[in-house]
């Protein structure tokens, strides 16, 4: 049995759609943490799925936590929620549902969370089912649900943003929507900032 087990929970963001192999973040995420945690058995699990919704997720989730038993759960859902006009769209207000649904759900089996906010999009008259105006309305319901649950955020929005002067398209493929190897290694060391002091939080007090 893993000393400590974390699943990376959401769409196609997580999974790493179209990306370099062994790029994504979670398999950076799982480099890292080998290479600082190397005294430990600590096993991150990929649980992204392409083109899934919040409510996709919440269909999944006990699923998910009976098959891998997460201490920590890091999560992002929000792109294809936000995209309307397409089949997996979530209005705004079962999007925020299915977060109190999903959270209290882990957080009920003792499970630590991690919120992450979907990253912006290249707006584009081929692409003309998503933009930030409503992608911003998601993320900040994600940043409120921080504040009522008591969880850490991520703020990927802002984190894509504010690098390189807010010029995001190296950071995305050429949809505009998922993210570019260099994009990857941006998300990985923004989410290891918070989820360093995390893991070692849990060692210390459940490991040691």
């Amino acid at each position: 049995m893993a000393d400590l087990t974390i699943m990376c929970f959401g769409d196609s963001i997580t999974y790493g759609y179209c990306c370099e192999y062994g790029k994504d973040y979670v398999s950076l995420l799982k480099e890292k943490v080998k290479e600082d945690f190397s005294e430990y058995d600590i096993v991150i699990r990929n649980r992204g799925v392409n083109g899934e919704s919040s409510r996709a997720g919440l269909a999944r989730l006990d699923n998910e936590l009976e098959s891998y038993n997460p201490n920590i759960v890091i999560m992002l859902f929000g792109s294809n929620d936000s995209a309307y006009n397409l089949w997996y769209h979530v209005g705004l207000d079962e999007f925020s549902c299915n977060y109190d649904e999903i959270i209290t759900e882990v957080q009920n089996r003792g499970v630590k969370m991690v919120l992450i906010t979907p990253p912006p999009v290249i707006e584009d008259e081929e692409m003309p089912f998503i933009d930030n105006e409503v992608l911003d309305k998601y993320c900040d319901i994600i940043k409120s649900k921080g504040k009522k649950f008591d969880i850490p955020v991520i703020d990927m929005n802002e984190a894509f943003l504010k690098a390189d002067n807010g010029n995001i398209n190296q950071f995305l493929q050429w949809d505009g929507i998922h993210i570019s190897t260099e994009g990857y290694r941006l998300f990985f060391e923004t989410v290891y900032k918070i989820l360093e002091p995390i893991i070692f939080n849990y060692i210390n007090s459940k490991l040691k």
